[in-house]
């Protein structure tokens, strides 16, 4: 029977969803009798986490420097949990009970599909793109950017304030390459900008 393997990839998780499953991870290692020893301590795990949160929405509104300190902050964390993943594998010795138990995923489950909290397709006309912005509970409006140059925040073009989760962005010229954000409001406050997503305009 074939052993069960950390699924210890996280290239294509969004930064937001990183920083969540690290501390989740950090919640079910803490006090485990399965990980006594591990070989990155939990509490650099968590001080990479929180670096990279900082990073993360610093980059949102900084210009380049930032966006590379948060890859650069973002590579870190990803190291510190691939080798924290080989450590489960070698303790778990292909018991998925032990691996689940560390918050970690396993090949011999199919990894959980993300669905992008913000997407962005060409609209049906020239020069139109489709924004969509999973619907948020409590959400009272959503308001929608777009640049042609995301690394400076004046850049930032509001393109709509709206009381649904989608919108037609119109006018774009064809051939540009644009980026394009979402946030929504409820009433605690407007959330954090979604990553940003860009599409060269049809």
């Amino acid at each position: 029977m074939r052993k069960s393997k950390v699924i210890i990839s996280f290239s294509r998780t969004p930064v937001p969803s990183l920083i969540e499953f690290t501390r989740n991870v950090v919640t079910k290692m803490t006090g485990n009798a399965n990980f006594t020893s591990a070989d990155v301590p939990l509490t650099q795990i968590t001080s990479a986490a929180t670096t990279l949160e900082t990073k993360y929405n610093a980059a949102m509104g900084g210009g380049k420097q930032q966006t590379a300190d948060m890859h650069l902050a973002r590579k870190v964390l990803e190291d510190l949990l691939h080798r924290e993943g080989l450590y489960i594998e070698r303790i778990a010795n292909g018991n998925e009970a032990i691996i689940m138990s560390s918050g970690y995923g396993t090949s011999k489950q199919p990894e959980p599909k993300l669905l992008p909290e913000f997407t962005v397709d060409n609209g049906n006309k020239e020069g139109e793109m489709l924004l969509k912005h999973k619907n948020i509970r409590g959400a009272a409006a959503w308001v929608w950017q777009y640049s042609t140059d995301p690394f400076t925040d004046i850049s930032w073009v509001l393109a709509n304030v709206s009381t649904q989760a989608t919108f037609t962005v119109t006018g774009l010229k064809p051939g540009v390459k644009y980026w394009f954000r979402a946030a929504y409001v409820t009433p605690k406050g407007m959330s954090e900008w979604s990553d940003p997503f860009t599409k060269i305009a049809q």
